[in-house]
């Protein structure tokens, strides 16, 4: 029995939904909630990873030397994807408990 190997950073974006980005067809974008995630991947070069708030205001980068496997890049874009920020996710809780209330209050 033979494992399924890993897909490689580019099988995994386009797995993922990465899209162009209209600035730069170079960079891949990945809207996640209130944040984008923005990935610039070349076979052999530096990869760069950003998560970016409204207004590409930068939240964090990761930068991965030519050589990094492609198993620990996908894992740094997995755990980015699946990060929720905290006023993001306060404001969703805020709107769900207004909802709520509004629903309560029509019976």
């Amino acid at each position: 029995m033979t494992a399924s190997q890993p897909p490689n950073v580019p099988e995994y974006l386009a797995r993922r939904g990465f899209a162009p980005s209209p600035e730069n067809p170079a960079w891949l974008d990945l809207g996640a909630g209130q944040q984008t995630v923005r990935v610039l991947h070349q076979p052999g070069e530096t990869t760069l990873l950003y998560c970016l708030a409204p207004r590409s205001v930068c939240l964090y980068e990761a930068v991965f030397c030519p050589g990094t496997p492609d198993t620990v890049i996908t894992a740094a874009i997995e755990a980015a994807l699946s990060l929720v920020p905290p006023q993001a996710s306060r404001s969703r809780a805020r709107t769900a408990a207004g909802q709520r209330r509004a629903r309560e209050g029509k019976r």
